[in-house]
């Protein structure tokens, strides 16, 4: 088993290092799928939004 000798406070700088790595991945994944979410909840509203105008150009053609 491979033992690295460090001293405490080297340790706990590359913990924190690790903690900001790991926020920083998790931020820019959170981000991602909110964009994603955003981008379907608009093509969701685009489409019912001209289903609604097509269904308001039938009846006033009736």
């Amino acid at each position: 088993m491979l033992v690295i000798i460090m001293s405490q406070d080297t340790k706990l700088i590359l913990f924190f290092i690790w903690v900001v790595i790991a926020m920083l991945i998790s931020t820019v994944g959170l981000v991602m799928i909110m964009r994603w979410y955003h981008r379907e909840v608009t093509k969701v509203k685009k489409q019912q939004a001209e289903e609604h105008q097509k269904l308001n150009n039938q009846d006033k053609n009736i």
